[in-house]
């Protein structure tokens, strides 16, 4: 490490890739200012959506500032990523139909991986159909995988029968064979 530390062109090319990242967090603190102001005004203490994220704190209030937000096409595709993953809660059940006509609608990569996470942490038995429908439409190509636990979790024998449908599936195939090796 030292003699990186010597050498000018690393320790030039390190605080450039500093600055770039620096200037990157502000861009995305900027931009989901007006988010954390409503969350904050919802009673649900944050300095970031991502704060949210796999939290232990119960935040129900959060949720419908959370699915506002996330309806609003001016936001950072990172940006979007955090509002769909805040979302992955069970509590989100009865947003369950917007969330998934946002992620067909979904035009950024992390967008559609937000909500497709936020699809699969939300769903329960009466999304079932719904969850099968997406991954047969291929929508947002593989963002598809974080449904299939979920078609597990809630779809009881239909779940296992449809995910043995998976085994040699090129896309999701493997992690259809690693859930059927799963008790739960």
């Amino acid at each position: 490490m030292a003699e990186l530390l010597a050498n000018d062109e690393f320790v030039r090319e390190d605080a450039q890739r500093a600055a770039m990242f620096e200037a990157r967090a502000q861009e995305l603190r900027s931009a989901e200012a007006p988010i954390v102001n409503d969350l904050r005004s919802a009673g649900v203490e944050v300095s970031s959506v991502w704060d949210l994220v796999n939290s232990a704190d119960d935040y129900i209030s959060a949720l419908p500032v959370l699915i506002q937000h996330l309806s609003i096409r001016a936001y950072p595709d990172r940006v979007h990523e955090s509002l769909g993953r805040a979302l992955a809660v069970r509590q989100a059940q009865p947003y369950w139909g917007k969330l998934r006509d946002l992620y067909v609608a979904a035009t950024g990569a992390g967008e559609a991986e937000g909500l497709a996470v936020a699809l699969a942490g939300s769903a329960a038995l009466e999304n079932l159909d719904g969850l099968l429908e997406l991954i047969n439409q291929h929508p947002h190509g593989t963002t598809q995988i974080h449904l299939l636990r979920s078609i597990k979790r809630v779809g009881g024998q239909r779940g296992i029968e449809f995910l043995e449908s998976l085994r040699s599936d090129p896309v999701f195939g493997k992690e259809a064979r690693a859930l059927l090796r799963t008790r739960r």
